[in-house]
């Protein structure tokens, strides 16, 4: 992998961590959007069952397959220590990186999650994201994040909440016009979703490297019903 291609793998690869980031900050008990029981838990719908996030072979319809790319990252104690200072009992995580295509053309979905008893889904997707906002602003400038989470209720989605935002990320790489030793600095951006509901909380970003090349902005519309149609397929009932 070299040039723009190299760069946006390392970008898609500091995305797909973020969710596991957030949570290794949070295992100080450092709750972030308050613990007053007014962080809108009652509001998320239960549907009464139980479930647990899973990470198969294929997803969206197979047409994207699960690789062993991710850099390796396991979620350790102090992570899931983080989610249970935000109310989520028992966590267990779940990791994947999934593509489809090639080269050029290539897609990638980075997935990561846990599952438990949540108390107060939205409480804990709002703490994730600010925590990795929080995050961004104390690192070089590297990563920031655009606006501000928006809810989504995409078709098929249910008894849970779902926020969305753009993380954008600046690169610089040889530049032939500016020397051997130049640079240019380039942005990409990165959509990205979190959703909890009363079992799971799962993270999701896509990333589409001939549209970044492009230079097109993101859709969060299409990020929330790709998110639902992955929860879909990584979420089942516990048995």
């Amino acid at each position: 992998m070299t040039g723009d291609r190299a760069g946006r793998g390392r970008s898609g690869a500091c995305v797909g961590a973020a969710l596991i980031v957030a949570m290794a900050a949070l295992g100080g008990c450092r709750l972030l959007g308050g613990s007053d029981g007014d962080g809108g838990g009652g509001s998320v719908a239960d549907d009464g069952r139980t479930y647990e996030l899973t990470a198969p072979a294929t997803v969206l319809g197979g047409a994207y397959e699960k690789v062993d790319s991710i850099g390796g990252i396991a979620v350790r104690s102090g992570e899931l220590k983080g989610m249970k200072s935000l109310g989520v009992a028992h966590p267990e995580a779940v990791t994947a990186m999934y593509v489809a295509g090639k080269g050029t053309g290539q897609r990638s979905v980075s997935y990561s999650g846990v599952h438990g008893e949540v108390e107060d889904p939205e409480k804990v997707v709002d703490a994730l994201f600010a925590e990795m906002e929080r995050q961004a602003a104390e690192s070089d400038g590297a990563a920031t994040y655009v606006g501000s989470p928006e809810e989504f209720t995409p078709a098929g989605f249910e008894n849970g909440i779902m926020k969305c935002q753009t993380s954008e990320f600046r690169t610089s790489g040889p530049n032939p016009a500016a020397g051997e030793d130049g640079g240019e600095e380039k942005t990409y951006q990165n959509p990205m979703c979190v959703w909890g509901d009363h079992s799971t909380v799962g993270y999701v970003s896509p990333t589409d490297a001939a549209a970044a090349a492009r230079g097109e902005k993101p859709s969060l519309a299409a990020t929330a019903k790709l998110t639902a149609e992955l929860r879909a397929d990584v979420r089942v009932e516990a048995k």
